[in-house]
This record gives C-alpha cells, structure tokens and sequence, in this order.
C-alpha cells in the first residue's frame, strides 16, 4: 500500500469513486470482472460474496488509489486475485 493510502490522502475520492462504480453496477446489471456473476448488492459489506471494487493495477504493485481504474468485484473473487496483476496477452507474429 502506498503512504498516501496509508495517512488518508485520497480517500474520500476513492470511496467516492468505489460509491459511483455501486451505483453503476445497481443501474447497469455489471457482473463481476472475475467469475462473471452478478452482485447481490443487499449483502453485509464483510460476506465473500459481497460487492467491492478492484484496482486493475494493484496498490502494491505502484497502483495509484484513486487514479486508478476500478472494476467490480466480488470480495472472494478480489481476494483470490491478491497483488498480482492480469496477465498480458501477446499476439502471435
């Protein structure tokens, strides 16, 4: 995790940023990034299934916390993910 992540700098823009993904999900039916399931979005924020938004570059691998695209997720699926960042496909030459 970055300082600025850890003093608290930015973090009432990514909760504002994580709150608007939400809102998308709840008017646009997104599933999630990872198993392609949809949200129950009336779940406590701690249950595995629950909502919560992913950094596509994570925080610990130089990923900015608020500049930094949000994808939906569930929480299970997020954790799983971990640090680790999605694997680049090349085109056959």
């Amino acid at each position: 995790m970055t300082s600025a992540a850890r003093n608290g700098k930015g973090k009432a823009a990514y909760k504002r940023k994580r709150e608007a993904l939400k809102r998308r999900v709840a008017r646009d039916g997104l599933t999630c990034v990872f198993c392609g399931e949809p949200f129950d979005l009336t779940l406590p924020r701690g249950h595995r299934m629950s909502f919560t938004a992913d950094h596509a570059q994570p925080l610990a691998r130089g990923g900015h916390l608020v500049n930094n695209e949000l994808r939906p997720s569930h929480l299970h699926c997020n954790s799983r993910r971990g640090d680790h960042t999605d694997p680049e496909v090349w085109a056959a030459t």
